[in-house]
Order: structure tokens, then C-alpha cells, then sequence
């Protein structure tokens, strides 16, 4: 059996989803049980501490808990379509998964990346898993998409 590149390219949007939903679930945890300080902390890992706000307000902790429910339920749906329609080579998947990851990472180059508020290995992780799946999902599409009674039970 050769490597079906596209396959490739599904495991690497599971390790994005996973590496998105997991930093969902520690924001939110940070929000709700130590505050916006620590939050912010986190989101501006690369910053002194000096410069993350010390404050603990309800209107920012909001903000960061609706972002941190984004990250986790992007995280969620980049799984789900990576092993129900990437694994199999689905053309649909292919664009769905695309989209949505590419417009989710581009943002966060541009709002936290390219201005240094993150780490290099916290700001582009994320980045190189999406790249890595969206190159090997792209090279799959040379070949004809799996069908699903044709898949064996692992």
C-alpha cells in the first residue's frame, strides 16, 4: 500500500484541531478560575510581564473566554472533517477544511504572530500543521476520492 498523501495531510488537520481545541480548553480554564490576567499571559506568552495587563475585568474575561470557545470548536471541526471526509479523500472536505482553517490561522498570524506577542513555538505550531496539511490534502487530490464502503475497519 503506498502513502496516500491525502491521509498525511488528515493527520496533520487532526494535530492542528487538537492543538486548537487544547489551548481553547486551557484559556477557558485560565478565565474562569485565575482570571484576564493570566489569560492574557498565556495569549501574550513573548511579552514581559510587565507589559500584560494586570487587570481582572468581566468585559475582556468574556472576550477571551468567546475566543477561547472559538479555538476549542475550531479545533473540534477541524477533527471531525479530517477523519470523516480528508481520510477519504473527500473533495468537499478538502474545501471545507481549507477554508476554515486557512481564514482561522491567517488571522492569528496577523493579529498575534507578525506583532510578537507570541513565542516562535507558540505562534507558529499552528501554522506549520495547517501548511503541512494543506500541502499533502492538495497533493491527494490527484487521486480519485475514497469511497466509504470501500474503506476497511480498522
Amino acid at each position: 500500500m503506498s502513502a496516500r498523501p491525502y491521509r498525511i495531510g488528515a493527520a496533520f488537520y487532526v494535530l492542528w484541531g487538537i492543538f486548537h481545541a487544547s489551548i481553547g480548553v486551557v484559556l477557558l480554564a485560565q478565565a474562569a478560575t485565575k482570571g484576564t490576567h493570566a489569560a492574557l499571559a498565556t495569549i501574550g506568552n513573548a511579552l514581559p510581564p510587565d507589559r500584560v495587563p494586570s487587570l481582572n475585568d468581566p468585559l475582556i474575561n468574556g472576550l477571551i473566554e468567546h475566543y477561547a470557545w472559538n479555538l476549542l470548536w475550531f479545533g473540534a471541526y477541524a477533527v471531525a472533517l479530517a477523519v470523516f471526509l480528508n481520510w477519504r479523500n473527500s473533495r468537499v472536505g478538502y474545501w471545507f477544511n481549507l477554508v476554515v482553517v486557512s481564514l482561522t490561522d491567517i488571522g492569528f498570524i496577523g493579529a498575534l504572530v507578525l506583532p510578537g506577542y507570541l513565542t516562535f513555538a507558540a505562534g507558529w505550531t499552528g501554522p506549520i500543521l495547517w501548511v503541512l496539511a494543506v500541502a499533502f490534502t492538495t497533493l491527494g487530490l490527484r487521486e480519485p476520492p475514497v469511497r466509504a464502503s470501500s474503506v476497511a475497519p480498522a
